[in-house]
């Protein structure tokens, strides 16, 4: 079972050193509602175990909408030099983690701050809007961990493929976890036909973090997300 540093396990007195972990959830194919719920997921999970947390919404506050937080001021206020960050920033009140929306500045620009962001938090997890844009490439590049989901219908999961080789274009050692979306009879089969394809053109395959509906996933996620940025610390 993977263990987690918390401000609590620290004595009093004693300075907390985040985890700084920068987590970006994109989706590939299928649906951008079941990533929102995944960062929510994702979010109270690690908030309950006592680490510090802070989801970014960069799809135009359909996230936070979706998480029941209502919200005046965005990074993009920040920016601009009219709110100061903790005004952008919304602590939910009994689920312990904080939210903000990057706001109508795009995804681009606010690549800087979001960075300078995840080095106050253990995790940060960024949510864009679907697709793979240059915005996306870059965001995937800088990131400690990507999880990246896709849809089990047809050959949705080559959407996944096709943006895992413009990232890996730009960081060759881009490696997303892959989480399975939609029918979940077909997930199993849709990433073994993923993984086959790319050890077969890209290389190493992407590790299958399971399927959106699997019991605990978002537990088992974490657990993955935290060791593949340890590794990506000391490479």
């Amino acid at each position: 079972m993977a263990q987690f540093n918390t401000k609590a396990s620290y004595a009093h007195g004693d300075s907390y050193e985040p985890a700084c972990r920068l987590v970006s959830l994109f989706t590939a194919s299928g649906e951008s509602e079941s990533t929102f719920d995944m960062a929510i997921k994702l979010g109270r999970k690690a908030a309950s175990y006592g680490e510090t947390v802070l989801i970014l919404d960069a799809v135009g506050g359909a996230l936070l909408t979706r998480a029941g937080i209502v919200h005046a001021r965005t990074l993009d206020d920040v920016a601009r030099g009219t709110a100061e960050t903790r005004d952008a920033l919304y602590v939910t009140s009994n689920e312990h983690f904080t939210a903000g929306a990057v706001g109508p500045q795009s995804l681009e620009d606010a690549l800087g701050l979001l960075a300078a962001l995840s080095l106050s938090y253990d995790w940060v997890f960024v949510v864009p809007e679907a697709g793979c844009t240059p915005a996306h490439v870059r965001l995937g590049a800088a990131s400690d961990v990507s999880l990246m989901s896709y849809s089990t219908q047809g050959d949705d999961f080559m959407r996944a493929y096709w943006m895992v080789d413009a990232v890996r274009r730009r960081a060759v050692d881009f490696d997303p976890i892959i989480l399975s979306t939609g029918e979940k009879c077909d997930a199993v089969e849709t990433a073994l036909m993923l993984s086959d394809t790319v050890r077969e053109h890209l290389g190493a395959p992407m590790p299958y973090g399971g399927h959106v509906e699997d019991l605990h996933v978002e537990t088992r996620l974490l657990s993955q997300m935290k060791a593949q940025a340890a590794r990506r610390a000391v490479a």
